[in-house]
């Protein structure tokens, strides 16, 4: 008895409470409020989003290619730097008496390439003459028998000998030319290596880090090289130290970013990295820097992904097309890059278009309910171009100004041709929808 006493009390305060919110609905039992929106003639733009931080473009970590001791750094953090800007030196005491050496070595084989030049020539010389003699003859008479004799006025002897004596200047012309060679060669190693005791910037830029100290040692390595970088590194000179050295070795020893070019490493969700291609627009938001954007492309797309906490992301790089003011590197960028859009087209809010499959020739189809000036009802076909973020483009089944139903909204504040609004709901019958579903042309929701 009292379980059936609470169903009828609750019955009792559940009819009211009804009633009170639905006093038309329940007096007159009309139907429910017809939200509409109308065929309207702007964009439509679909975007994804993501968000990454600011880096630079271009990195170079600059260390020498030469072991010393470093005598002197001339930039620090934060500094701008120009190309081929000296950067810091080793002692160079090693490397200029090697210059000096191999400079010596140099002037020596000059001096014997010359000496050798001149023997060939002598020896050439001395062989045409011997052949002149041979070639030239010579006729005598015996005063007694009166018999005449020919004879050369050289011999074949003296001609080979003239030949050897040029084969062998030949050779030593070769051999010092050989001689010279190799002591040149050695004199343009040592001024490469006089020179890499000074460390110069490979590209103009801001300096992000100084890994090492005056008076620590640098290991031989590759030079500073430039790149493509998600990110920079940032610091100051630190003492002398192990530590300062090995980072001096391995990550170079001053870093520099050039930040008249940057872009954002972003990592996009699974099913959105599916919808981006290289050469999409993008727009670039900074959550720390309030006003500022900048437009920008998609330069490369990572052809793997990255697994965290089983989430699945593809990194891609999203090149600024100009840096603005007051951004800085490290910071958080938010991009939405557009993967489809249009132009002066008519559209209608998403919630009002059904959308279909497309067909074997790319064509999506859709249905959209267009409500008439009666009230009356009908279920359109219609051909679904972009659908945007909002709205969605109608290619063809629909007109400018037609009025389509967005939803038939039966919970509260229903509206009747016979009675007013309930004031709970603050929605009229026919009305645009909450939200500005009836926008004005040119908006893209």
């Amino acid at each position: 008895m009292i379980n059936s006493a609470l169903v009828g009390v609750l019955a009792l305060v559940g009819g009211g409470t009804w009633y009170a919110l639905h006093p038309s609905t329940a007096s007159a039992g009309s139907t429910g409020t017809v939200r509409t929106a109308t065929v309207a003639t702007g964009d439509v733009k679909a975007t994804i989003s993501a968000s990454g931080n600011l880096a630079a473009a271009t990195v170079a970590n600059e260390k020498f290619s030469t072991s010393g001791t470093i005598a002197s750094i001339s930039v620090s953090v934060g500094q701008v730097v120009t190309a081929g800007q000296v950067l810091a030196t080793i002692d160079p005491t090693s490397a200029q008496s090697a210059v000096t050496q191999a400079q010596a070595a140099v002037n020596t084989a000059v001096q014997a390439r010359t000496t050798a030049n001149l023997q060939l020539t002598a020896a050439r010389e001395s062989l045409a003459e011997a052949q002149t003699a041979l070639a030239t003859t010579v006729t005598s008479t015996d005063p007694v028998t009166k018999a005449v004799t020919t004879s050369t006025k050289g011999t074949l002897a003296q001609v080979l000998s003239a030949e050897a004596q040029v084969s062998s200047a030949t050779g030593q012309v070769d051999q010092a030319n050989a001689q010279l060679a190799s002591a040149q060669a050695t004199l343009a190693t040592a001024n490469t290596a006089l020179a890499a005791t000074t460390l110069k910037a490979s590209i103009p830029g801001t300096v992000t880090a100084v890994n090492g100290a005056v008076g620590d040692s640098t290991g031989s390595s590759s030079s500073g090289s430039a790149g493509t970088s998600a990110g920079t590194s940032s610091g100051t000179s630190s003492g002398t130290s192990a530590a300062s050295s090995s980072s001096s070795s391995s990550s170079g020893l001053v870093t520099i970013a050039d930040v008249s070019s940057m872009t954002v490493s972003a990592a996009f969700a699974e099913a959105d990295a599916a919808k981006l291609s290289v050469g999409q627009v993008a727009d670039v938001t900074f959550p720390a820097v309030s006003g500022v954007t900048a437009t920008a492309k998609v330069t490369a797309i990572a052809p793997t992904g990255t697994t965290t906490n089983s989430v699945v992301t593809y990194p891609a790089t999203i090149t600024l097309d100009s840096v603005p003011a007051g951004v800085r590197l490290g910071q958080t960028a938010d991009v939405s890059v557009t993967t489809a859009s249009a132009s002066n087209v008519l559209y209608l809010p998403s919630q009002a278009v059904t959308v279909g499959a497309a067909d074997g020739s790319g064509t999506t189809s859709g249905t959209v309910t267009l409500v008439g000036s009666d009230g009356s009802q009908t279920l359109t076909q219609v051909v679904v171009g972009v659908q945007g973020d909002a709205t969605t483009q109608i290619v063809s089944g629909v007109k400018a100004g037609d009025k389509a139903l967005i939803s038939l909204d039966t919970a509260i504040g229903t509206t009747t041709t016979t009675s007013t609004t309930s004031g709970l709901a603050g929605l009229s019958g026919g009305g645009a929808p909450a939200g500005g579903f009836n926008r004005a042309p040119g908006g893209n929701g």
